[in-house]
């Protein structure tokens, strides 16, 4: 038997981390092992938990007493550096062409809509693909980046 794909869930919004999880847990190859709430877990928890895919929302709060966003894209670096292995794909509602380019320059390896029903549907395949080292875009931010460069 393969080794199962270890994925990490940081979202602050319970439909969304449910709606993961209800997609994911039905995907015997993947296993979900860590749910975070709060910026201020992911710390705590990469130090104990070794994962292979991180779903990481780009705005969740620093913590339940500071709701002040934590500086995900900054902190992104600082995580490969603690897990080299570990590929970052990015759950979010901002589709901005700037805050796309800047996540995968720090080197995020894949950038998702909340409300993209494919890659919602198909998110065993996107994390297999994540997971195997391809970068994977929802089709609108892959031509809100292209329509970005032909401008």
């Amino acid at each position: 038997m393969a080794r199962k794909i270890k994925v990490g869930i940081l979202d602050n919004h319970q439909s969304v981390v449910d709606a993961y999880v209800h997609q994911l847990c039905n995907i015997p190859e993947i296993d979900v092992v860590a749910i975070m709430t709060f910026g201020e877990e992911l710390g705590p928890t990469l130090a104990v938990q070794q994962l292979d895919v991180l779903l990481l929302d780009i705005c969740v709060p620093e913590s339940r007493l500071s709701h002040r966003p934590f500086p995900i894209i900054d902190i992104i670096p600082k995580v490969l550096d603690l897990q080299a292995e570990l590929n970052i794909l990015v759950s979010t509602t901002y589709l901005n062409a700037g805050l796309i380019r800047l996540a995968l320059k720090m080197g995020a390896s894949g950038y998702i809509l909340k409300d993209d029903l494919c890659a919602n549907r198909d998110l065993g395949d996107v994390i297999h693909a994540v997971a195997n080292g391809q970068i994977y875009l929802s089709q609108r931010v892959h031509q809100a980046l292209i329509k970005r460069c032909r401008v």
